[in-house]
């Protein structure tokens, strides 16, 4: 059986129900155990990230953690040949980590970078596991979760292979429609693997 986790300092959460966010966002997915809520209320801390810095990067061989975004947008990406490609990118109310290492003791090839001065809710994953084995509710909000970021990957092959870029960017204007205005052009066409002349382009044609 998973230990109870030794986090920072008991955080005194000032929010109107006195709870953290992560907390709130576990009981909405699916009811929670006043005392499950106490190990997350307990365990969990906020996180501040100034844009252009990292969350996380390849060379952070600390425990893998668990964010839910307060504010701000977050981007994910890798490095080829020197050459920045962004993998995802999300923003108010979403949980982010590297999930590819999650669970193993290595670390991700993954960046992710605050992308706008960011505020966030830190969960350690050894919490997780803790939760998973000793409140048997904890299992259904994470199932609620995983298929919710298996959503988001689906939805991110799908656009991948889209193979106009005006169409590329028409979803990406559907399915993200508050980061079009929001961020910088050069992480959208990243994004959606297309030069940031090209996203020029198409934003020309679909304003005429």
């Amino acid at each position: 059986m998973a230990k109870k986790v030794a986090g920072p300092k008991k955080h005194v959460w000032k929010t109107p129900h006195g709870h953290s966010p992560l907390s709130v966002m576990f009981n909405s997915i699916h009811p929670v155990s006043r005392e499950a809520i106490a190990c997350i209320d307990e365990q969990t801390y906020p996180v501040q990230v100034a844009r252009g810095k990292y969350l996380i990067k390849p060379d952070h061989l600390t425990e893998p953690h668990l964010y839910l975004i307060v504010k701000g947008v977050i981007r994910a990406f890798i490095k080829e040949e020197g050459k920045e490609i962004t993998t995802w990118i999300n923003e108010e109310n979403e949980i982010v980590t590297s999930i590819r290492n999650l669970g193993l003791n290595h670390p991700s090839p993954e960046y992710l970078q605050a992308i706008e001065n960011s505020s966030l809710i830190a969960m350690p994953y050894s919490l997780v596991e803790y939760l998973y084995e000793n409140f048997p509710e904890s299992n259904i909000v994470g199932r609620k979760i995983l298929e919710d970021n298996y959503r988001g990957a689906e939805e991110r092959a799908y656009i991948c292979r889209i193979p106009s870029a005006e169409k590329k960017y028409q979803h990406f204007i559907k399915t993200r429609p508050g980061l079009v205005n929001r961020i910088s052009l050069k992480y959208i066409a990243s994004y959606l693997n297309m030069t940031i002349e090209t996203l020029s382009r198409v934003r020309s044609r679909l304003a005429e």
